[in-house]
C-alpha cells in the first residue's frame, strides 16, 4: 500500500488491521442526511433520533441549556430539532457519538481525546464560516447569525476531518498517548512529518485509519474522501469538493492559531502565530489579488475576533454530556 493516503484505494484501506470504534447505528444515517442536497427537513432527522434515547436526551438537554436561554422547557425532540436547526442538531448527534467513547475519556489518551473533540468542533465551525460568511464566493449564503453558521456546508466535514485520530486512540491508546501527549518519540525520531511518524508507529496514518473506519461504518463517500484527503493539496481521485477541502485546511490552521485549547491532539509548546498561519498557501484562495502574498488582512482579523465565539461554541458541545450540565457562562444564544 502506498504511504500517500491520496493514492490509497478503498480495497487497500480495507486491508488495514484496525478495530472500528463502536458508534450508534444512527450515526451513518444522520451523516447520510447531512450530505443529501437540500437537507432541510427536520422530520427526517426526528424519525432517526427518536429511536436513540441517548441522542434524544442530549438534544433536549441542549435546547433547554443556558445557551438558548428559553423561558419554557422543551420536551419534544422534534420541536427541539426545528428550533436548533437540522444541521446543528445533526452535528450534535455526531458529536455525541464521539463523546460516548467512555473508555477513551478515562484511559491514557484522556487529555488527547478532550483536545481532539474541541479541535474538531472548532474546525467544523470555522470551515462552515469560511464557506459561508467569510467565503470569497459572492454567491455563498450568509447566515443570519454566528450560531447559524453550522447550517452551512462544511460543518460535518470539519467536525470529522481528524476522525482517524479517534480510531488510532481506540486501537493503540498507549502508543497514541506516548506519541501525542508525552512526545516520547521526539528524541528518537527526527521526522517533522506527523503522518510519517504515525505510519512508523501505528502502521498507518490518521488519514488512512479514518478513511478505513468511515468505509466500514458506511459513511457517505464524499465524507470518506474528506477524511482521507484533508492533508492532500491535490488529491488525484476524490468525490470531495476541492473548495471544502481548502476550507478545512484553512480552518484547521486557524483553530491552531487560536491557542492551545483549540490546537488539537498534539499542540506545540508555542501555538502557531497568526502571521505563520497567514503565510500558508491555502489562503491564496481567499483573495482576488493575484499578486497578494497572503489572505486579506481583514479576513485574518475577523477570524481572530471569532476566538471567544469558537471557545463558547466548543464549550456548548463538549460541556453538554449525558451526565453533566453544560458549562456555559452566559444565558443568551449567540448573536451576530
Amino acid at each position: 500500500m502506498s504511504n500517500d493516503p491520496s493514492r490509497s484505494s478503498d480495497a487497500a484501506l480495507r486491508d488495514l488491521d484496525l478495530r472500528v470504534p463502536p458508534f450508534p447505528r444512527t450515526l451513518p444515517r444522520v451523516l447520510e442526511l447531512l450530505h443529501e442536497p437540500g437537507f432541510t427537513d427536520p422530520q427526517d432527522l426526528t424519525e432517526i433520533v427518536q429511536h436513540d434515547p441517548a441522542a434524544t436526551a442530549r438534544l433536549l438537554k441542549q435546547i433547554n441549556s443556558a445557551y438558548y436561554g428559553l423561558r419554557r422547557s422543551i420536551t419534544d425532540v422534534g420541536r427541539a430539532i426545528r428550533m436548533m436547526g437540522t444541521t446543528t442538531a445533526a452535528g450534535s448527534v455526531v458529536s455525541l457519538g464521539m463523546l460516548r467513547m467512555d473508555e477513551l475519556a478515562d484511559g491514557p489518551v484522556e487529555a488527547c481525546f478532550q483536545r481532539f473533540i474541541r479541535h474538531s468542533e472548532a474546525t467544523g465551525f470555522l470551515a462552515s464560516s469560511l464557506l459561508g460568511p467569510l467565503s470569497p464566493d459572492g454567491n455563498s449564503r450568509v447566515p443570519s447569525s454566528e450560531s447559524d453558521v453550522t447550517q452551512g456546508k462544511g460543518f460535518a466535514e470539519g467536525l470529522l476531518h481528524d476522525f482517524g485520530k479517534l480510531v488510532l486512540f481506540y486501537n493503540y491508546p498507549e502508543k497514541a498517548a506516548a506519541l501525542y501527549e508525552e512526545k516520547r518519540f521526539a528524541d528518537h525520531l527526527e521526522e517533522p512529518d506527523d503522518r510519517k511518524m504515525e505510519r512508523f508507529i501505528f502502521g498507518c496514518d490518521h488519514c488512512q485509519a479514518g478513511a478505513y473506519a468511515a468505509l466500514e461504518l458506511n459513511f457517505p463517500q464524499t465524507l470518506v474522501d474528506v477524511i482521507r484527503h484533508h492533508h492532500s493539496p491535490r488529491p488525484e481521485s476524490s468525490d470531495a469538493s476541492p473548495r471544502v477541502l481548502r476550507a478545512i485546511r484553512a480552518a484547521n490552521l486557524a483553530a491552531k492559531a487560536m491557542g492551545t485549547p483549540l490546537a488539537g491532539v498534539c499542540p506545540s509548546e508555542e501555538p502557531i502565530s497568526w502571521e505563520t498561519c497567514a503565510d500558508q498557501p491555502v489562503w491564496c484562495h481567499w483573495t482576488s489579488d493575484p499578486e497578494a502574498d497572503g489572505p486579506p488582512s481583514d479576513l485574518m482579523d475577523r477570524l481572530r475576533a471569532k476566538k471567544e465565539t469558537v471557545l463558547l461554541f466548543t464549550d456548548f458541545f463538549v460541556g453538554t454530556s449525558d451526565t453533566e450540565e453544560p458549562d456555559l457562562p452566559f444565558g443568551e444564544p449567540l448573536a451576530a
